[in-house]
């Protein structure tokens, strides 16, 4: 399995790096702010905030869980993207 996983790393990097430099970076910063938009909820979820936690343990299904994560995650994502564009500054 290592093997097999250490042909496919080179290719997607030729992929990675055939994406125009301007979508490498919209989604670099996006990705980035999922990560921290993740990284809140879970702190939101760990203290318990608003009883938080004891909502979504009571969802037997999870899709409260994923909706929140989804929804947070690209809010988080969107504003992250958004302040890298207007970071830019112009040529």
């Amino acid at each position: 399995m290592p093997g097999s996983l250490l042909g496919v790393l080179p290719m997607i990097r030729r992929l990675w790096m055939r994406l125009p430099k301007l979508v490498r970076f919209m989604l670099v910063h996006s990705a980035n702010g999922m990560v921290i938009g993740c990284l809140f909820l879970f702190g939101l979820i760990a203290l318990d905030v608003g009883g938080l936690r004891g909502v979504l343990a009571k969802d037997a299904s999870g899709l409260a869980t994923f909706v929140l994560f989804f929804q947070t995650s690209l809010t988080f994502g969107a504003v992250s993207m958004g302040i890298a564009v207007m970071g830019l500054g112009e040529d």
